[in-house]
């Protein structure tokens, strides 16, 4: 929960664009200094100069969260500029729609490596310095919706989200039951009007494009058609970040801005305590494409 952020120094991972930069500027608006960290410098750059518009301190970083090394430079720049860290939103995330049988081994281990391993990488540096400050301080990891519920697609995203989801519900537990003054939150949001669909422009030079067959086949292409009209006919960005500043003035571990998944996360505690089978969206009243 945070209810002032006048003077907080905040870390935002993939902060040059979407809901990373949203989170960035949120933050700044409300007077906390920021160090904006994405895999584009430049970008970052630029959000981290319209942070200190805002009359605030603004800091970037071009780093590879997938590495470990990378998130070490970040927790180094940190300490350099803030020598604290008050909020740390883990939000970089990337997606692959290949599935079971066809997607190329390489982007199975780009998305865990982002969705998953840079939290665990970043907290591994941050969360001894958040302790040792023994003050209150946020921990938001960004996990979409697809952590809490499937579809008979992408499985490679939805395994990392759900993945994500699982490791912060652990730190959070660990972390309460030891009384740290650390919140943790997870940001699940359904489809959100961002350029999430451009994913593959932020794939590193080891994950690049290659001639694989598999990323010139039709198919890879429509897929990415769709995930373009998925995202920019999602919710609008600012409305849903509206909800998320809301929610962190709460003692509020799941922000979940697109109520109509509501339904399907109750009906899915029965299935599974009933033990029969795992929900479909055509079991409750909701009509919405993941």
């Amino acid at each position: 929960m945070i209810t002032d952020y006048k003077g907080l120094k905040a870390v935002v991972t993939g902060g040059a664009n979407g809901i990373g930069k949203a989170f960035a500027l949120g933050f700044a608006e409300r007077g906390a200094d920021v160090l904006v960290v994405d895999i584009h410098p430049d970008e970052a750059a630029a959000v981290a100069a319209e942070i200190r518009k805002l009359g605030v301190q603004g800091y970037s970083i071009g780093a590879d969260v997938s590495l470990k090394e990378e998130c070490k430079k970040i927790y180094d720049k940190t300490v350099e500029v803030f020598g604290r860290c008050d909020i740390l939103v883990n939000n970089a995330g990337v997606s692959a729609s290949g599935d079971f049988t066809n997607i190329p081994e390489r982007d199975i281990r780009w998305v865990y490596e982002v969705n998953v391993f840079s939290h665990w990488f970043m907290l591994g540096y941050f969360l001894p310095m958040m302790e040792a400050q023994n003050e209150h301080a946020q921990i938001i990891n960004v996990c979409s919706i697809a952590g809490l519920i499937t579809s008979p697609a992408s499985p490679t995203y939805f395994s990392s989200k759900h993945a994500a989801v699982a490791l912060s519900e652990v730190l959070y537990k660990e972390l309460k039951a030891k009384g740290s003054k650390i919140d943790v939150s997870i940001f699940a949001p359904g489809f959100v009007a961002t350029e999430m669909h451009l994913t593959d422009r932020h794939r590193p030079p080891r994950y690049a494009i290659n001639d694989d067959p598999y990323y010139h086949d039709e198919a890879y292409a429509k897929q990415l058609e769709i995930s373009k009209y998925v995202t920019t006919t999602g919710e609008p960005l600012d409305k849903v970040m509206d909800k998320v500043f809301e929610m962190l003035g709460t003692e509020c571990f799941y922000i979940l801005t697109h109520d109509k998944y509501d339904g399907i996360l109750r009906a899915q505690g029965e299935f599974q305590a009933n033990k029969t089978r795992p929900v479909e969206l055509s079991d409750v009243s909701v009509k919405a494409t993941l």
